[in-house]
């Protein structure tokens, strides 16, 4: 399961999407259980994403900008 594994190769990146999400997510002043509902996913599925555990699909990124009400792009920006 290379999407778990702590020497993934993009393990970087997939914290700094985390983090970048979080930050967003904090300044639109929402809780986790907040965004999850908004963008309609699991909120341990999404603790596990803004905390780099794990590669998320396409599909849950356009969730989460849509439930933050950002572009897919913004969350990107780091």
């Amino acid at each position: 399961m290379q999407g778990y594994k702590k020497d993934n190769p993009y393990q970087r990146e997939r914290k700094v999407l985390g983090q970048t999400i979080k930050r967003l997510r904090e300044n639109v002043g929402i809780t986790q259980e907040d965004l999850a509902d908004k963008a309609h996913v699991n909120v341990s599925y999404l603790a596990k994403i803004e905390t780099g555990y794990v590669n998320t699909t396409v599909r849950y990124l356009i969730k989460i900008a849509r439930g933050l009400g950002v572009s897919v792009k913004e969350l990107f920006e780091f």
